[in-house]
């Protein structure tokens, strides 16, 4: 029985000698009807036919309607050009402040707002409006509070209450008009722009 057993297992081996190739080429052969297959599937996924959904025809109706819509795109960007060169014309020249552009509406320029050198003699109080800056250029001047808080000392960043001095080329913004000013210790000059009022 034993014997049986091994004779049976040597003719096995004898046979799996002989077709050996056979583990060798059936799987060569596999990848390659899949590689023929999935390549093929593959190369039809990338063409497209003409007419379907990606590559669809158009009529020359549509192509006319689309340049039509580019030619009105591009003459709109050549009209706002022109707006904004002009608009950096008259900055050049000088002409005033730049406003925010809108370009439904007319472009306006508003003047410059500029300093107006004004004297204080001393002991005098100067009254600032709501969002009136100034600079002192000469003299030595305090702050004066309102009942809604102090100056803004806008050159170093800290807000300035009654009786603090009032440094010399900082610029001073007043938030409100109620009674904020200086007072000036001794003859003084600022520059101011806004409201303002001598007391």
């Amino acid at each position: 029985m034993f014997n049986l057993i091994m004779e049976k297992k040597r003719i096995l081996a004898k046979k799996l000698k002989e077709n050996k190739w056979v583990f060798i080429v059936f799987p060569v052969l596999v990848l390659l009807v899949s590689g023929f297959f999935w390549g093929q599937e593959a190369i039809a996924g990338t063409l497209s036919v003409p007419g379907s959904e990606s590559d669809p025809l158009v009529t020359a109706s549509w192509v006319e309607a689309k340049f039509e819509a580019l030619s009105e795109n591009l003459k709109e960007e050549q009209r706002k050009r022109q707006v904004l060169e002009e608009r950096i014309r008259q900055l050049e020249a000088g002409a005033g402040i730049e406003v925010p552009f809108e370009p439904e509406q007319p472009v306006v320029v508003a003047p410059a707002l500029t300093y107006e050198i004004v004297t204080v003699d001393t002991g005098k109080r100067i009254l600032s409006g709501a969002g009136t800056e100034f600079v002192l250029r000469s003299g030595r001047a305090m702050a004066i509070a309102g009942p809604g808080g102090g100056l803004s000392d806008l050159t170093s960043g800290q807000d300035l209450s009654s009786g603090e001095t009032i440094n010399r080329d900082h610029l001073i913004l007043s938030a409100r008009e109620d009674g904020r000013g200086a007072v000036a210790e001794t003859d003084a000059i600022f520059l101011i722009r806004g409201g303002y009022e001598i007391k």
